[in-house]
């Protein structure tokens, strides 16, 4: 219970429920983690301005952001200021998988309910623990997309990739979605030609470049947060480097707008991306709400919606939604209504998801992703079919440069 002065100077009783946040607001990772941030701005405003959490008689939300400066120590620390300081009833966060992992693992001992965000190592919601959940996909789910969407092109137009090259960050994130793309290559067909990590802190991919083409995979799976995918890109269609079915990355830096805004549109042409939300949300989804977080996000981030945007917004919605059923915002009860949540409507699914259930781990198991094809300047959901728009014509095989215009 917090206490606020009214007009006459007299203390009137305010009650509000701390939300804690531990996000990348700077390092590496810094530009996803200020639009997640942006995205949980947005969606307690939003929660607040509706009348806050109504089965607790108007309780408002309110966010404290904890900075993990992409650094797992970092974020563990501000894990724990967040749970003794600042007595927050609820975590979300905190993107990269390095630093959840650990932070989770804190929250857990202090039986903390903790909503991830973004992460998407595999073995965090495969611990056995009570206080942790995940509304996005998990790697599995990642690599599979990616695979069911070559199949689905391959069946098609009857022209399929058989050889592959992986390259990607060397953090518990990129190993993940690797790790399991192998696991599952051999029953797509796929043949992995190059199997590379990249180096931390890489100023040049020239090394790599030539080795993927010594390679000459017919796709490359990527897996590189924003930084290492901004040099990779430019650096790839500095070299021209053809590939017949394209690149095919895993999200992280190619699902950053900060990272379109600033790469050539032509070194992005025929990208295939497997994207945490629908990139072309906004044209077929006309709920006021998601068009007012995107324009609060404009406002606080100079650009619109992203996936790092609805996912910081889905969490406070699923939050909120447990509040109002479990009535208490103390951690136990509000761990209780987290293990029973079960929505398949509202601004907790904009991501794209159709239901939101977790499983005894704290796994939504109804989470899925898009693959995105950047076709003449624009992404454009190209898998699953069911959310592929009217007049959405994939590219496949791709160009190579010397047959793309403008070159």
């Amino acid at each position: 219970m917090a206490l606020g002065l009214g007009l006459a100077g007299t203390a009137v009783a305010q009650t509000t429920v701390k939300l804690g946040c531990v996000l990348p607001l700077s390092g590496g990772s810094a530009a996803v983690g200020n639009q997640t941030r942006a995205g949980v701005i947005a969606a307690v405003e939003q929660v607040n301005a509706a009348g806050g959490i109504k089965s607790l008689g108007g309780a408002k939300l309110q966010a404290l952001f904890g900075d993990s400066q992409s650094k797992a120590d970092v974020g563990v620390s501000e894990t724990e200021r967040l749970i003794q300081r600042e007595n927050v009833a609820v975590l979300c966060g905190a993107f990269n998988s390095a630093v959840t992992f650990p932070a989770t693992e804190l929250a857990e001992r202090n039986k903390t309910p903790w909503v991830a965000v973004g992460a998407v190592k595999d073995e965090i919601t495969e611990r056995n623990f009570k206080y942790v959940f995940r509304i996005n996909n998990k790697a599995t789910y990642d690599a599979r997309e990616q695979l069911e969407a070559m199949a689905l092109l391959a069946k098609e137009t009857g022209k399929s990739v058989k050889r592959v090259a992986l390259f990607y960050e060397g953090g518990d994130w990129g190993r993940s979605h690797v790790a399991n793309v192998r696991k599952m290559a051999a029953s797509y067909g796929l043949e992995i030609v190059l199997d590379e990590p990249a180096p931390p802190n890489q100023v040049d991919f020239t090394s790599q470049l030539l080795k993927i083409r010594a390679a000459k995979p017919d796709a490359l799976i990527l897996a590189l947060y924003t930084p290492d995918q901004l040099l990779f890109t430019r650096q790839l269609a500095e070299q021209r480097l053809d590939l017949p079915f394209g690149v095919h990355s895993a999200g992280g830096g190619t699902e950053d707008p900060s990272f379109y805004a600033t790469v050539a549109p032509k070194s992005v042409a025929y990208y295939f991306v497997q994207e945490d939300w629908q990139v072309d949300a906004l044209e077929v989804n006309k709920d006021p709400l998601l068009h007012a977080a995107d324009k609060r996000t404009r406002e606080l981030l100079g650009y619109g919606m992203s996936a790092y945007v609805s996912q910081g917004l889905s969490a406070v919605y699923v939050i909120a939604d447990a509040l109002e059923r479990g009535k208490s915002a103390e951690r136990q009860a509000l761990r209780d209504a987290l293990s029973a949540t079960d929505i398949s409507a509202g601004p907790a699914l904009f991501p794209g998801y159709q239901r939101i259930k977790f499983d005894e781990q704290g796994q939504n198991t109804f989470a899925h992703g898009v693959i995105s094809e950047n076709i003449d300047g624009k992404r454009r959901t190209v898998w699953p079919l069911a959310n592929r728009a009217a007049g959405t014509k994939p590219v496949w095989p791709v160009p190579g440069w010397a047959q793309r215009a403008n070159n």
